[in-house]
């Protein structure tokens, strides 16, 4: 009577162990970028809450504001985000803190630009350019210019 064969043989644990190891190589380094992502995002989403601020004080006052204060936007900081400022001419500067897994001289700007009134209007919008000294990999698309 012909015996069955009962488990695996070191050859077969190997190849498994190799195709684990392959597959970890490869994830683990795309993991490690995608939690820095996420951490990058809470600083831009910050970015968008002074970037609404400033865009209704330009609304009320027709001009940009000049301050933090006077944009109204807030100077809390996070585990991820150094405190926002507002520069003359309403550009917003946030820094990121080490502890997001970037270099420690990234930095997200949102600068806006007046635009043309419509025909008819009183006054025209503002259009946003986002520049960064961060690794592009990191940060939206719209910093990515």
């Amino acid at each position: 009577m012909k015996q069955v064969q009962k488990g695996f043989t070191l050859i077969e644990l190997m190849i498994v162990v190799a195709i684990i190891g392959i597959l970890a190589a490869v994830a683990i380094p795309a993991y490690q970028d995608y939690t820095t992502r996420a951490k990058v995002s809470e600083c831009v989403a910050a970015l968008a809450a002074c970037k609404t601020s400033v865009a209704e004080y330009y609304a009320s006052q027709a001009a940009l504001p000049t301050s933090t204060d006077a944009a109204g936007c807030s100077t809390n900081t996070s585990q991820y985000c150094s405190a926002i400022t507002v520069g003359n001419g309403g550009a917003i500067t946030l820094n990121i803190q080490d502890t997001a897994g970037v270099p420690s001289a990234c930095a997200l700007t949102l600068t806006p630009t007046e635009t043309a009134a419509a025909a008819g209007g009183t006054s025209g919008g503002l259009s946003w350019a986002g520049t960064t000294g961060c690794d592009k990999k990191y940060v939206p698309a719209n910093f990515r210019s």
